[in-house]
């Protein structure tokens, strides 16, 4: 077009409009993500299939679409639904149009495909896990076991007691069940949800007073207000007390959370978050949520879904002496896989100095020349005999020179010292396989692994707390997190247009 203007000729620039990508570098992840996603749903169509049902209004917004959108999201720090909506409305992103397809969909659309979708999200897990391997990007060879405390979505304050629960319970159903008018629940009714006085309750009233705190009595009002209500009120009052875990308060935010204390010594409402990484390029080839403080218990399960994952057993699994369990021990020979755990001594080495015990049993090294433990003043501590402790049979070993040691009292106030260890060939073959070079290298592995891993996350990806409420939405919100990590690194080995 030629405009003439004070007879000076203007030529009006050209726009033509291009397709959305082709302004981005071609080494922007968002590729990689569009072209897993892509692949995935060639290769596991029938898990797209509601993409294909076209009874009622067509479908505007595809499942692969919306899967690499969320996943996307991560690299920007995008993970709960409002900032991922917001993100597609405040700004016109080009990679975002990208991954969409030029579609906006609100945050209705994100949260029901978040909801809907659960198969999907940890199908899609499992593919990266198996293309890695079909990759050469994850061997197998040592995977480093690792778990740690994450925030729950879960406010501190908004909390109620077992007792508080039980005393609920019990007058919904003692007096609920009339709302005629001059009942007793009209009369509570009539004094807490519009502020006139019962007298003929007043003791009653009092008792209620007594045994509920703010937030109970914020449920009663609730219930209150119609038998629907009421009816909501008792159902959650189930789901709290079946939460309840015998000794703490129950959060009215995410009853499925616990209290635990992080590695702050931060006592609050969290989750324990455990992750199995390969070692040979750092991908995740296990992970879950659970709701345990400790991980005494935990490995068994990461062991069965390292399995689930990968297809085959790991060859040689690292972890710290928090998952130290004699069961675990044997189900990982029975299955020749090579589980290097240190023991309390061994452990205690690598952890930081702190006003600790100087004739602590760490501090006493053994010695398989002479199957001895070598006390902090230089003196053998020999195997004298077996004996049951706690019901354990456990080697003792013991010196008569403790008798004469000038520190003696400051060691133990018993005769002589006394070193016991478990009579279990399991455990001793298992320490002795950690203290070979081999093992200590593997060993080494696992701090760079798993406190990287974590580190990311935290540190690169700015994860604070977690965005959903639950063990299962939590899960899915760690497993997408988890995907992003394993697209990554596959991005970083691989280009896009390889894989």
């Amino acid at each position: 077009m030629v405009l003439v203007y004070d007879n000076k000729v203007c030529e009006q620039a050209i726009f033509t409009y291009i397709h959305s990508g082709q302004n981005l570098k071609k080494d922007n992840i968002v590729f990689t993500v569009k072209k897993l996603v892509s692949n995935f749903k060639r290769d596991f169509p029938l898990l797209f299939e509601y993409d294909f049902n076209y009874r009622g209004r067509p479908k505007e917004y595809k499942m692969d679409e919306l899967l690499g959108f969320v996943v996307y999201g991560v690299y920007n720090e995008r993970y709960s639904c409002r900032k991922l909506a917001d993100w597609i409305i405040d700004n016109n992103d080009e990679s975002v149009n990208y991954i969409l397809n030029d579609k906006k969909p609100k945050k209705s659309i994100i949260h029901l495909f978040l909801q809907k979708h659960s198969l999907l999200i940890n199908a899609f897990f499992h593919y990266t896990i198996q293309l890695g391997i079909n990759l050469g990007l994850i061997n197998g060879e040592c995977i480093a076991v690792d778990g740690s405390i994450v925030k729950a979505h879960a406010n501190n304050f908004r909390l109620i007691k077992i007792e508080e629960i039980e005393f609920l319970q019990n007058l919904i159903l003692d007096y609920g069940g009339n709302w005629t008018k001059n009942s007793i629940w009209y009369k509570i009714h009539k004094y807490y949800n519009e502020n006139k006085k019962q007298e003929s309750i007043g003791d009653l009233i009092d008792e209620i007073k007594n045994n509920l705190n703010k937030n109970a009595l914020k449920l009663l009002k609730t219930a209150l207000i119609s038998i629907d209500n009421m009816n909501y009120v008792l159902d959650l009052l189930d789901v709290l007390k079946a939460n309840y875990d015998g000794i703490h308060t129950i959060s009215l935010t995410d009853p499925e959370s616990r209290w635990m204390m992080d590695k702050k010594k931060n006592m609050g409402l969290n989750y324990n978050y455990q992750v199995a990484v390969d070692s040979k390029n750092g991908m995740v080839v296990g992970q879950y949520l659970t709701q345990n403080a400790t991980d005494a218990y935990e490995l068994f399960e990461m062991l069965h879904e390292i399995k689930i994952q990968m297809g085959i057993n790991p060859q040689v699994v690292v972890a710290d002496n928090g998952y130290m369990n004699d069961n675990v021990i044997k189900y990982a020979y029975e299955n020749n896989i090579r589980l290097l755990i240190p023991d309390r001594s061994e452990s205690s080495k690598s952890k930081p100095k702190k006003d600790e015990n100087p004739y602590g049993k760490p501090k006493f090294i053994y010695d398989w020349k002479t199957d001895s433990f070598i006390c902090p003043e230089g003196k053998h501590l020999h195997y004298k005999n077996d004996r049951k402790l706690n019901g354990e049979l456990n080697r003792v070993y013991s010196t008569i020179k403790c008798k004469t040691c000038p520190m003696k009292k400051s060691c133990t106030k018993s005769r002589v010292r006394e070193i016991f260890e478990p009579v279990d060939d399991i455990r001793w073959k298992m320490k002795a396989d950690f203290r070979t070079p081999e093992g200590k290298i593997y060993f080494k592995k696992r701090a760079n692994l798993n406190e990287g891993h974590f580190g990311l996350l935290r540190n690169v990806r700015h994860f604070q707390k977690l965005n959903r409420i639950g063990v299962k939405n939590a899960e899915k919100e760690l497993t997408i997190r988890s995907i992003a990590h394993n697209i990554q690194k596959i991005h970083e080995k691989l280009n896009a247009t390889l894989i």
